[in-house]
C-alpha cells in the first residue's frame, strides 16, 4: 500500500510541476505574443472587423502563448517523468525532454523534419549547458540550502 500512494504522489507533482510550467509559458507567451504584435506590422485583418488590430494582436498573442505553454508543459512533463523512472537528476533528462519538447512543437509548427530535429537539440543543446554550469532556479537552490542572499 506504501508503494502506491508513494507512486501517486510522484504522479501528483509531475502534474503539478507541469501545470505550473503551462501557466508560466502560458503568461509569458501572452505578453512576449503582444510585445511582437504591437512592434512589427503584420497582416491587417479583414475592414469588417470592429477593432483589426485588437484582433490582430489577441490572435498573435494567442498563439506565442499556446507554443510557449505547450512546450513548458511538454519539457517539464516529461523531465519529471524521466526523473521519477530514473530515480536520478542529471542532465539527461534535461537532454531528452528538451529534444522531445523542441522536436515535438517547434517541429509540429512548422511542419519540417529538419525544423524539429533543430529545435529540439538547440533546446537540449540549452538544457544541458544549464544543466552543467550549475544555473538553477531558485527553487532548486531552495531545496538544496545553497542559495546566495
Amino acid at each position: 500500500m506504501e508503494l502506491s500512494n508513494l507512486r501517486n504522489s510522484g504522479l501528483d507533482e509531475v502534474v503539478m510541476k507541469t501545470g505550473q510550467a503551462a501557466g508560466i509559458g502560458l503568461a509569458s507567451g501572452t505578453v512576449w505574443g503582444g510585445v511582437v504584435a504591437m512592434h512589427f506590422n503584420g497582416p491587417h485583418v479583414g475592414s469588417n472587423v470592429k477593432y483589426p488590430e485588437l484582433v490582430r494582436i489577441g490572435k498573435v498573442s494567442g498563439n506565442y502563448a499556446a507554443s510557449f505553454a505547450l512546450l513548458g508543459a511538454t519539457y517539464v512533463g516529461i523531465e519529471q517523468s524521466l526523473e521519477n523512472c530514473r530515480k536520478k537528476k542529471d542532465y539527461i533528462n534535461g537532454a531528452v525532454a528538451g529534444f522531445t519538447a523542441g522536436a515535438t512543437v517547434l517541429g509540429f509548427r512548422a511542419r519540417s523534419l529538419p525544423t524539429a530535429v533543430l529545435s529540439g537539440c538547440a533546446i537540449a543543446l540549452t538544457s544541458v549547458l544549464l544543466d552543467v554550469t550549475g544555473m538553477k532556479t531558485t527553487d532548486e537552490e531552495a531545496k538544496t540550502g545553497k542559495a546566495h542572499h
